[in-house]
């Protein structure tokens, strides 16, 4: 450390034994001694390092002055006043793991973690010492990490995968903060070509015909085109001084844009480059990229797991929907009742507020839930007349027999279950099994309300139709007792908001 330049001899008196040594000048730790003003007055040269600044343009600088520009964590700026220095040389309090981000000129952004104990005598207090440690590496894992969650949040929220490149943009620039996030990739229409197909953040930056993948032209040497073209991350953290950078370099600055880095991955298969741009120079280092990398690789990912999940989504719809034409084709009045079915339990489950993976797992239940039936002799199933004892015991195995066979297509929960259960009653009067109550799962109940409406409504061959007024009469009278009254009251209200059947044609619900 320097020798005090000017200070009272009692905070002199105070640290004398601290200089006898080299000690604090062979640490890791930054350390600095303020007046009672807050004023800088003496630091180790670990300090002075830390902090951008000579060891003779520090002391007498206030700890944040213009030329020590700082932000917060979140990427405000410090409030000067705030510095942990001058709140302990204010209130006599030490503070401990303060967090500060300093931006210092040609660097990257810095972090480092504050601890600040106040220095007193006889009641008196001198000053304060701060002692910081460079926490950038830490912090920017910690980043990384926090980022590469929410980016993840957000692709993996969406449905598609145009939707999740264009959350991934819009999540780099919210969550970041970064300035610009685009996605560019080969145009299909213009040799050599770059074009852009999604972005977030000061997009009016970016320009039809402003990057080549080609290594022939000048404007595909910049980040963009040579990372398309090699395959490899390209960073660039001061393009106003780059020399690959000319073509742009006016524009950048115009938008306020300073550093970049073009990363190669491959969303659904197609080779695309993430370009990330920042405000600051310098602010991508080895351990940002590397995050940014990974958030890439899990958005490609992301983007082959959409495809495969639309792959089996379209699968289970196939297997569904000719389950489903295999019952209806034995049988005339069943034509379109189990997709009536599934359509308002669906509609039911979202008025309960039901999330979209379960809807839709509701939905092809109920386009099944009479599967079984195809084990029932045909002319039982469409005979007019009542139906013997033996009979109805014949039509009441469909519950059964459709859960075995769901269970063995190995079709993913309730879908089976609903088979099963949807014939069971809240106060043990249903079968298979007699369940009560909370013992019959919620898609059940839902599909038990859905199955009795729709075929109240439509005509069978031992009745005419009753009409929609009759059928809810019919589960509103069973509400609590036969049927769940969450259920009945939300079948209520998506019929008062207009819903209605796809078809009238003929239905059976034995």
């Amino acid at each position: 450390m320097i020798p005090l330049r000017s200070q009272r001899s009692p905070l002199k008196g105070l640290l004398a034994h601290v200089y006898s040594s080299d000690f604090l000048d062979n640490i890791n730790t930054g350390i600095c001694v303020h007046d009672s003003s807050g004023a800088i007055i003496d630091c180790n040269v670990v300090a002075a390092e830390l902090l951008g600044v000579p060891v003779a343009d520090l002391v007498g600088r206030m700890p944040l002055d213009e030329r020590l520009s700082s932000v917060c964590e979140d990427g405000t700026k410090f409030p000067p006043l705030d510095h942990p220095a001058l709140r302990t040389v204010r209130t006599g309090l030490g503070c401990r793991d303060v967090v500060m981000g300093l931006d210092i000129p040609g660097r990257a952004r810095r972090w480092i973690s504050i601890d600040t104990y106040p220095i007193a005598e006889d009641g008196e207090l001198l000053g304060a010492i701060s002692a910081f440690d460079d926490i950038s590496v830490q912090q920017l894992e910690h980043h990384s990490l926090k980022l590469l969650t929410e980016v993840n949040r957000f692709v993996m929220a969406t449905e598609g995968e145009s939707e999740s490149l264009q959350s991934l943009c819009s999540a780099l620039v919210e969550l970041g903060p970064y300035a610009l996030a685009c996605i560019a990739v080969k145009s299909r229409e213009v040799d050599g070509s770059i074009e852009f197909i999604h972005a977030a953040g000061v997009t009016g930056y970016l320009y039809e015909g402003m990057a080549s993948w080609s290594g022939e032209r000048e404007i595909g040497r910049g980040p963009i085109g040579t990372a398309m073209r090699t395959g490899a991350t390209q960073t660039m953290n001061d393009l106003a001084n780059h020399p690959l950078f000319e073509p742009w370099r006016d524009r950048a600055a115009a938008f306020g844009l300073n550093s970049c880095v073009a990363i190669p991955f491959a969303p659904g298969g197609r080779m695309a480059v993430l370009v990330v741009y920042d405000h600051h120079v310098y602010a991508f280092e080895d351990a940002t990229v590397r995050g940014l990398e990974e958030i890439a690789r899990e958005v490609e990912f992301g983007a082959l797991h959409l495809i495969s999940m639309r792959q089996v989504e379209a699968a289970l719809d196939g297997t569904i929907s000719a389950l489903g034409h295999i019952t209806e084709t034995r049988d005339p009045y069943t034509a379109g009742h189990q997709s009536n079915v599934g359509l308002l339990a669906a509609a039911i489950g979202r008025h309960l507020g039901l999330e979209p993976r379960m809807l839709k797992l509701i939905l092809l239940s109920g386009q099944v839930h009479d599967i079984g039936k195809t084990a029932v002799p045909a002319e039982i199933l469409s005979r007019p007349g009542r139906l013997s004892a033996l009979e109805y015991e014949l039509v009441r195995r469909h519950s059964e027999i459709g859960s075995e066979i769901l269970s063995r297509a190995s079709l993913p929960w309730p879908i089976a279950d609903v088979a099963l259960r949807h014939h069971e009653r809240m106060d043990g009067s249903g079968y298979p099994s007699g369940l009560k109550g909370g013992e019959i799962i919620l898609p059940a109940r839902i599909v038990a309300v859905a199955d009795v409406v729709e075929a109240m409504t439509h005509h069978r061959p031992y009745r005419h139709e009753l009409g929609l007024e009759r059928a809810l009469a019919e589960v509103t009278a069973g509400s609590g007792t036969l049927f769940d009254a969450d259920v009945v009251r939300s079948c209520l209200a998506v019929f008062a908001d207009g819903f209605l059947f796809e078809s009238s044609l003929g239905r059976d619900s034995h």
